[in-house]
């Protein structure tokens, strides 16, 4: 058994303290918050797998998410804040950087929005998270009053296209006109390049996150697709 399925039975079992165990025990000095959330994404998809395939039920998979969501936080609060050095993380919240991530309505991506949401708070920033029956119409009165620097939502379902066409129309329609980026499976499948405004800022996955963040960390700019498409 290797990791990912030794991390997917203990998630479905429940077991986060064993769970913790396991990843403190594959840890490295030079083990990036990167790595681990990715470590983290394959194990969730492949219990995904498993209930795919009838070894896991759905209760087995909400006991998954649980103990993942967890898991990010406490590997957050004890190993990446007592390191990371980013300057905006001492700057009072009122004048960091603000993200608001969204789940499309159909769509659960709970996980995946806690774990960007962290890797958001690595580089100072401050975040929320908005869940999927949330309408768009909400998600923008809410956007006007908190004025996020950027909102950032991620769609899995193709039939979810019309959609995200309206999202990203109705988001860059905001009066104080935050970044709008999109991310999730379609963004690899599917040109949504073609269908969105070219400030939109597509995301393919958390590494290429991570390197718009290390370029892009202030309240002032405006972003198109900062991502090269490789």
């Amino acid at each position: 058994m290797n990791p990912v399925e030794e991390m997917s039975q203990l998630f479905i079992d429940g077991e986060l303290g064993l769970s913790w165990s396991l990843l403190n025990s594959l840890l490295e000095t030079d083990t990036t918050s990167t790595e681990v959330y990715g470590f983290l994404s394959d194990t969730m998809d492949n219990v995904l797998e498993l209930w795919e395939m009838n070894r896991a039920t759905v209760a087995d998979e909400y006991v998954a998410a649980a103990v993942c969501k967890s898991m990010i936080a406490t590997y957050y609060y004890q190993k990446v804040e007592k390191i990371h050095t980013h300057s905006n993380l001492s700057l009072p919240a009122a004048v960091k950087p603000r993200v608001m991530l969204l789940s499309m309505r159909n769509e659960d991506h709970a996980v995946g929005s806690i774990m960007t949401s962290f890797l958001f708070r690595e580089f100072g920033w401050e975040a929320c998270c908005i869940e999927s029956n949330v309408t768009i119409d909400y998600i923008c009165q809410y956007a006007e009053r908190w004025k996020p620097d950027v909102i950032a939502f991620t769609t899995s379902l193709v039939s979810n296209i019309p959609a995200v066409i309206e999202y990203v129309s109705q988001l860059q329609n905001l009066t104080f006109s935050p970044t709008v980026m999109l991310g999730g499976k379609q963004t690899s499948d599917f040109d949504v390049d073609y269908y969105c405004p070219p400030n939109t800022v597509v995301i393919q996955n958390i590494v290429q996150l991570k390197s718009w963040l290390q370029n892009t960390n202030s309240r002032t700019e405006r972003h198109g697709n900062a991502i090269n498409r490789k």
